[in-house]
């Protein structure tokens, strides 16, 4: 017995989902803020001097945020032109799997019914299960094999189904989440070496050793400077032995002039100079902020590493 279509509850649901998760992308993305229709400029300040030369044109708005368009497979099958651009949100079954980074949904569990769309993954941690349910998040194009947004994954699929799917709907999907809530799309790093954990702790030593500052700062302490000062020294040193090997002078500048301002800050603690512990404290923390612009990089599962090679190439984890 065939497994009856998306029915008006699941689509319910489905509208319910995609409306929260457009509404926590609408949050999560900050908005130029813009004044009121048929508002004035605000004068300049008084004693202002005006500006030399032609004025500088007003920054154009960030273009806002699409929001995720819930439907089934087999409208988008059969009407695809309505959602060509759109990001969407498609809960159906996988019906085949095309190759390590592409795989067909269809609506029906029960059965190929042909009205299947073709899905893109950036990458898939582990395989698809056919015939079970995948919720898949993305935008869809017309399929073309030349179209820049796609070319990269298409390894492996086979000249039949490039010829298959060439001018039909497919979604170039960001997310694919399974039955267990796994979001098999997820760019997660690879396994840390024996240099990364060590890495990884060095950070974690200089995060400890920040914070603790604040207190520090608060009551005066000494003693508490003075150790704290210590394990910074020893952790910049180490981070600086890190990143000569693989070339890094900008790092190996920043790690050499944090060290110098913890060494500051013992001095300017012993002599009781509090004010200056505090301004030194913050430059030092803005090194640290720099360097992870720099080098830190944030992958799906929320860890961090460094970026020691190409743009994206894994390193080191870090705090």
């Amino acid at each position: 017995m065939s497994r009856p279509n998306f029915d008006g509850r699941r689509a319910g649901t489905l509208a319910l989902t995609a409306a929260a998760l457009g509404l926590i992308v609408a949050v999560a993305v900050p908005h130029a803020q813009q004044p009121p229709a048929g508002a004035k400029p605000a004068p300049p300040p008084a004693g202002a001097k005006p500006a030399q030369g032609a004025p500088a044109a007003p920054a154009a708005p960030a273009p806002p945020q699409r929001p995720l368009v819930p439907v089934v497979a087999s409208t988008l099958a059969a009407k695809p032109d309505a959602y060509f651009g759109e990001n969407v949100t498609v809960m159906a079954t996988v019906d085949q799997t095309l190759s390590p980074l592409a795989f067909s949904v269809d609506q029906d569990k029960a059965k190929s019914t042909g009205q299947d769309v073709l899905v893109l993954a950036p990458r898939l941690n582990e395989p698809v299960e056919l015939n079970t349910y995948v919720t898949v998040i993305g935008e869809v194009v017309k399929f073309d094999p030349a179209d820049a947004k796609v070319k990269d994954r298409l390894t492996g699929l086979s000249p039949d189904a490039l010829a298959k799917y060439t001018g039909k709907p497919a979604i170039v999907a960001t997310s694919v989440i399974n039955t267990a809530m796994n979001d098999l799309a997820r760019r997660l790093p690879p396994k840390m070496t024996a240099e990364e954990e060590a890495f990884q702790k060095v950070m974690q030593k200089v995060g400890a050793a920040n914070g603790a500052f604040r207190g520090i700062i608060e009551k005066s302490d000494a003693n508490g400077a003075k150790e704290q000062a210590a394990a910074l020294k020893a952790a910049f040193i180490a981070t600086e032995a890190f990143f000569k090997p693989h070339g890094k002078a900008d790092a190996i500048g920043w790690a050499q002039d944090a060290r110098k301002s913890a060494e500051a800050i013992e001095v300017a603690a012993a002599a009781g100079k509090w004010d200056e512990v505090k301004a030194t404290a913050g430059s030092m923390g803005k090194m640290c902020q720099t360097c992870h612009t720099a080098y830190r990089e944030r992958y799906d599962d929320g860890s961090f590493r460094a970026k020691l090679g190409s743009p994206g190439k894994p390193g080191a984890a870090t705090h």
